[in-house]
């Protein structure tokens, strides 16, 4: 079986709105990673602004690599949430007081968690959140 990963991008991208927002979590979760995904037979499976839950080939640089013992099958989560829209609703828990959540919506810490634990979080998540679990785990 090949391995999957839990990957936590450190890299800043190109363009001046998706490096606006790069800065902006980074600096308001007081973290190194912005964004993360889950990396499977060569595929990186995230969310983001742009695009919602999707797939693209994965590009190993400027991201940490972590390997992960999942417990849902990536591909096959995929598969059923592809398309789900970003939660950028849910982004304002890093800034509210309480939790706000849209449900039907994932951002990438979230798809992650949900993949690495079989849960969805009812808690906010960050991607020290997620090292932490992945650690655990010890494939």
């Amino acid at each position: 079986m090949r391995p999957t990963f839990l990957a936590l991008k450190y890299a800043k991208p190109q363009g001046f709105f998706k490096r606006a927002f790069h800065n902006l979590t980074r600096a308001r979760l007081l973290t190194r990673y912005p964004h993360a995904g889950i990396v499977k037979d060569g595929m990186l499976m995230h969310a983001n602004l742009s695009k919602g839950l999707h797939s693209e080939p994965f590009k190993p640089e400027g991201w940490l690599l972590i390997p992960i013992k999942p417990a849902v099958d990536p591909v096959a989560a995929l598969d059923l949430l592809a398309g789900t829209k970003y939660d950028w609703f849910s982004l304002l828990a890093f800034v509210l007081p309480w939790r706000v959540r849209n449900s039907d919506w994932l951002y990438c810490y979230e798809w992650c968690w949900y993949v690495m634990t079989g849960q969805m979080p009812i808690e906010r998540v960050t991607p020290e959140d997620l090292a932490i679990e992945a650690l655990r785990q010890k494939p």
